[in-house]
């Protein structure tokens, strides 16, 4: 269903890929297919670098590439592998014994078996045996969700290629299970999305619609704006060709012996490979206005990868640069549609985050800003959802935003919380605040390896990428927009900082050259 084109507001007018909008929630047309409340950090790198390394066509072009190939329906795709065999092998042992299906106990011994018969001739049945629960261990230690789950919606840590794998659920749907495996392949479901929830491909059509525009107005301006002269627009349109080297060179050699190991396995378990119709996943759509946000990640993204650390402390990074991203672009989006929020001058987003420290006393006078800035962010974006632009397309007449919210608004709270930019997890209270683990991550993401900048350079380039305000004029900013009196910022923007400067200088990212003037660097 689709709104009259001159009552669909400037933001929501145009989606990359330009494919039809028929789905009426209301967070899906704003913010696109789709963020869900239930996918976790992991599964949106995962999914992201998933789609990435995935070729996008059935003859295996276009692999390790942000590029989208056009289809006869205009459905944008991309052919990923399931790996059930390898799941089958690494975990089903530590899976919960009451997702395990008696058929699925069966062919886990028999791969057991094959599996030893598979090792050199010439090592004893017992170096065999111990030699397989080696490699089990091994793969199993590269778990990076488990909880409740079936063992076939396991979740691989994205360390490697060969640990990519699209979603796949167990679907017995009551009917009588045969034992044989061959006969299973109509129970297992590749198109569900219940936990590669599609907030990974969102990611990636993002920085698609980036590359495939780089020269679009909205970046050229935003390019002149003085926040953010860094972003040098030379070298935008290299940006591409740079983090497609960065992403697979991470999944070639941060565990290169996993190649030959995860060859071992499925090669030698080839008959028992289930081919899953369709083969391919669609893609969906994000707005293209969403190109602003997605240039701020493809340069975090550039800079952490570019850095001198080992590839598993890039995918550390880069797992919590998503969790950001996704946060990021749900306040992005909410504000071109919402008009109840003032400029932020410094940053293009129109937000902000008031920080705290995690230490803050109650009665702590950024304690309160902290909390009172989480407020209006919730606020506003469950608001958002029920704007006039988007209520004539919620169908359900019982509660009619629940899923909308479980799209949008529900994400926020969650995600911040898991990643520890939200407290506490529970109670009354809660508020931004600043660990030592999110301020090593803006380093990282906003300062290149190797360079430093002054301190209040530094504020003013974290308030220009997220609103999040620490000090400086982006804090005196930040009480604007939170309503904040005069008398406020004489005394909280000079005296609510040291805690900051504190945890940079515990980091090692703090040079201070003299009383007045401290410089933020990052080793890389």
């Amino acid at each position: 269903m689709e709104n009259n084109e001159a009552s669909v507001p400037d933001c929501m007018k145009h989606r990359f890929p330009e494919i039809p909008l028929k789905n009426p929630n209301p967070a899906i047309r704003l913010y696109g297919l789709r963020f869900y409340k239930d996918q976790t950090p992991v599964e949106y790198l995962a999914e992201l670098l998933l789609v990435f390394a995935s070729p996008k066509e059935e003859d295996g072009r276009e692999a390790y590439s942000f590029k989208l190939l056009k289809t006869s329906d205009n459905f944008p795709r991309y052919w990923p592998k399931n790996r059930i065999t390898l799941k089958l092998f690494a975990f089903f042992p530590s899976s919960i014994l009451e997702t395990r299906h008696p058929t699925h106990q069966k062919v886990y011994k028999e791969i057991l078996k094959t599996l030893q018969d598979s090792v050199k001739e010439g090592h004893t049945e017992s170096r065999r045996e111990e030699t397989i629960r080696l490699l089990q261990s091994l793969f199993n230690g590269f778990v990076g969700v488990a909880k409740n789950r079936t063992w076939v919606t396991h979740v691989f840590l994205p360390v490697a290629n060969e640990l990519l794998a699209n979603e796949v659920v167990w679907s017995p749907q009551g009917e009588e299970i045969s034992d044989d495996w061959k006969n299973l392949r109509s129970h297992f479901k590749s198109d569900r999305h219940n936990f590669m929830a599609r907030g990974g491909e969102v990611l990636f059509l993002q920085l698609a619609n980036l590359f495939h525009k780089p020269d679009a107005p909205e970046l050229l301006g935003m390019l002149n704006d003085a926040s953010y002269k860094h972003i040098n627009i030379s070298c935008t349109s290299d940006l591409e060709s740079r983090l497609q080297q960065h992403f697979r060179k991470m999944l070639e050699e941060a565990v290169s012996p996993l190649a030959n190991l995860t060859k071992f396995i499925e090669n030698s378990l080839i008959d028992y490979e289930i081919d899953l119709s369709p083969k391919h996943s669609n893609l969906g759509w994000v707005p293209a206005a969403s190109r602003i946000e997605a240039l701020l990640f493809a340069h975090e993204a550039d800079n952490i990868c570019s850095a001198n650390i080992s590839a598993l402390e890039k995918l550390d990074l880069l797992q919590l640069l998503c969790s950001m991203q996704v946060l990021r672009s749900l306040c992005f989006q909410a504000c071109r549609l919402d008009d109840a929020e003032a400029d932020t001058p410094g940053f293009i987003g129109n937000y902000v985050w008031i920080v705290a420290d995690p230490e803050a006393v109650a009665n702590a006078p950024i304690r309160q800003m902290a909390q009172t800035s989480f407020n209006r962010i919730e606020a506003l974006l469950y608001r958002v959802l029920r704007h006039k632009a988007l209520a004539n397309c919620v169908k359900s007449e019982n509660n009619p935003f629940k899923e909308a919210d479980k799209n949008g608004f529900e994400i926020f709270r969650k995600n911040a919380k898991e990643i520890g930019l939200v407290i506490p997890r529970k109670g009354p209270g809660q508020r931004f605040v600043l660990t030592p683990e999110l301020l090593r991550f803006l380093v990282a993401a906003l300062i290149p390896p190797g360079y430093r900048m002054r301190l209040d350079k530094f504020y003013q380039r974290v308030f220009a990428h997220y609103g999040l305000a620490l000090g400086g004029q982006a804090l005196s900013s930040a009480f604007d927009w939170n309503n904040g009196k005069a008398d406020d910022k004489s005394y909280t923007v000079p005296s609510h900082t040291t805690w900051i400067e504190e945890a940079l200088r515990q980091g090692g990212f703090l040079v201070e050259l003299s009383d007045a003037v401290s410089i933020v660097h990052n080793p890389g």
